[in-house]
């Protein structure tokens, strides 16, 4: 009679136990569904809002961007361009051959400082226009601090210039990451041209109803487009601005590699559009290849 009991405990014992497994693996599980559906709904619409429960922050003063780190993207070798390839960039969709009559082309860029995806795709876009032009008064930036992908470091182009023979460049930052109340500091508006190129490419049939209207949007001579980030923000995380820029002459690590992969795939949407000028960049096998495998129509 005592084993009996004893065994009976030891029964019950182990019921409690995995109702309290199961019951904790129903919370887990419920708490990853919440989070994969939150990330997939920032990824897709990076529009605006901050979370109501973080805290205002102050502004920030801008932070100009060291000479070094500049050099460091102005002075990649032709031979670490040519040795990454574009191995595993993500290619452009083509939205038609809308090329401006005279003048020259114009690279858009629609983003947000609070944006991860943005912070991204500002690493490739400075590398490769440093090919094209020269950069000045761009600031340090970090995306949002209570998003998705954490401050992610990258860099403003809100109050920067940009000079070329070759290209014209347009970017609007609409927010900063810095929270004032319920939203992100408004900085910039699109203009009324601006906006229609935004409505017309960043929407189907050149990409999937559900990703229409996010950010960044980046186009290439009006044929050229990129909606989204071209690789994952996650590569950037835990480093400084002037650690991962250190990287990029080398080409050593994963954000370097990643960085200048899309960096040569954007490089070739904009040899296809100026004439591939300069020679020494355009006439480069690497891009001249990158240039070959461009889409040439609309999905």
């Amino acid at each position: 009679m005592a084993r009996d009991k004893t065994r009976d405990k030891r029964k019950a014992r182990r019921a409690r136990a995995r109702r309290q497994r199961s019951g904790s693996l129903n919370w887990v599980l419920v708490v990853v569904a919440v989070a994969l559906v939150a990330t997939v709904v920032v990824a897709v619409k990076h529009r605006g809002a901050a979370s109501g429960d973080a805290a205002a922050q102050q502004t920030v003063k801008p932070r100009p961007v060291s000479d070094a780190v500049m050099k460091d993207f102005e002075s990649i070798p032709a031979a670490t361009w040519s040795a990454v390839g574009t191995v595993d960039a993500t290619p452009p969709v083509f939205v038609g051959d809308s090329l401006a009559a005279g003048g020259k082309p114009v690279v858009l860029y629609i983003g947000a400082g609070y944006c991860p995806y943005c912070a991204a795709a500002r690493w490739s876009m400075i590398a490769s226009l440093s090919r094209f032009g020269t950069f000045s008064g761009l600031t340090l930036e970090e995306s949002s601090s209570v998003d998705v992908y954490p401050s992610t470091p990258t860099f403003s182009f809100y109050g920067g210039h940009y000079t070329s023979q070759y290209i014209d460049l347009e970017t609007v930052e609409l927010a900063s990451s810095v929270i004032v109340g319920n939203h992100y500091q408004a900085l910039e508006k699109p203009t009324a041209a601006q906006q229609a190129l935004l409505d017309k490419y960043d929407a189907p049939p050149y990409l999937a109803k559900a990703f229409a209207g996010g950010i960044p949007f980046i186009l290439v001579g009006g044929r050229y487009m990129w909606s989204g980030s071209p690789f994952s923000p996650e590569v950037l995380a835990h480093h400084s601005q002037a650690d991962i820029a250190a990287t990029l002459p080398t080409g050593s690590g994963s954000a370097a590699q990643l960085i200048l992969a899309n960096g040569n795939q954007f490089t070739a949407a904009i040899c296809a559009v100026d004439g591939s000028q300069p020679a020494e960049v355009c006439s480069d096998p690497t891009i001249r290849r990158a240039m070959a495998a461009l889409p040439h129509k609309v999905p």
